[in-house]
């Protein structure tokens, strides 16, 4: 049995395709779990309508305390054998299970991806493979992850043994990083992993959605999710940590620039340490060589001179948001 779990926060909109999308799976040995996070619209109502006609479903009312908080309960809820997360707001191709659970039973893997669509208007597959993939090298894994070339850092396009999430939970107060997060601790506890080319998951994407969160705690969170994802691979001696670093350098100095942009704009006096803190990261990734050449002459003018370097982001920054507000 799948325990499929499902953190649900006002998606009233979303929701009713989301867990049809579920139930008519082509693969019905299921334990649907909808843990509703304190919503204040119709979300709740919805799954307990959905409960009332299909007994595979439980839904769990809780007060709010975000995704990480919503997902723990469902972990401690599951009674099945594998576990899947599914977002509320994205739906998924009926035969996603049935393909994923034949490929553990076919090769006995401990996790097993697919490719996923950005749906946006239009629907475009995040990965362009061309064919699956069997892996039994947690480095050469991590390197793919990092260069975007199949299994993702993401939850929602997996299918895991119940094992590997046994004594692992998500951080309670993260709402940005915290797939990043779960990244080490889920790749550490398995041995085996397939990931599969075809598109059988559908990720929404929404203005007001988490992802699109502009605040700078989020953009903290993110760095502190490498940073901690970094320092776990290097104290792995049967990781090869320098060719991780390496694949990890541009992802890591995209979330440090972005989280710098951020506190140049935001300019609170309470930040002013931490910024020191990634200019000199920024700084020493370019001292090191570890970035590509065109990163290297954007961190050039920050290694020249730091206060002319951000005013030169402020004003790029206002340039590109006038940019975007002209007809």
């Amino acid at each position: 049995m799948i325990s499929i779990i499902v953190p649900i926060y006002n998606v009233e909109k979303y929701l009713p395709k989301c867990i049809e999308s579920i139930i008519n799976q082509t693969y019905t040995d299921l334990e649907i779990l909808l843990i509703d996070d304190g919503s204040t619209d119709n979300s709740g109502l919805i799954c307990d309508k959905y409960a009332s006609i299909d007994n595979r479903i439980k839904v769990i009312h809780k007060k709010n305390g975000g995704v990480s908080s919503a997902r723990n309960i469902g972990l401690n809820e599951a009674n099945g054998n594998y576990i899947a997360f599914v977002d509320s707001d994205d739906y998924i191709e009926k035969n996603m299970y049935e393909k994923m659970i034949s490929i553990i039973n076919k090769y006995n893997v401990d996790i097993v991806s697919c490719n996923y669509n950005h749906v946006n208007g239009k629907i475009e597959p995040f990965f362009k493979l061309d064919k699956d993939e069997y892996i039994n090298n947690k480095t050469k894994l991590i390197e793919d992850i990092f260069q975007y070339k199949n299994y993702d850092m993401i939850l929602f396009n997996k299918l895991y043994k119940k094992n590997i999430w046994k004594n692992i939970r998500f951080p309670l107060g993260i709402n940005l990083a915290e797939d990043l997060m779960m990244l080490y601790p889920t790749i550490n506890l398995a041995n085996t992993f397939y990931c599969l080319k075809e598109t059988l998951y559908n990720k929404i994407t929404r203005e007001n959605g988490l992802t699109n969160s502009k605040k700078i705690d989020d953009y903290i969170n993110n760095v502190l999710a490498y940073e901690d994802f970094l320092l776990k691979v290097k104290q792995n001696k049967t990781l090869d940590y320098k060719r991780i670093y390496k694949s990890c350098s541009e992802g890591l100095f995209r979330h440090y620039k972005h989280l710098l942009d951020y506190l140049y704009i935001y300019n609170n006096t309470k930040y002013e340490t931490l910024e020191k803190e990634i200019e000199y990261k920024l700084i020493n990734m370019y001292n090191k060589g570890m970035l590509s050449e065109k990163n290297q002459k954007k961190i050039f003018l920050l290694k020249l001179n730091t206060k002319l370097y951000k005013k030169y982001r402020i004003l790029s920054n206002k340039w590109k948001k006038y940019r975007g507000k002209r007809k």
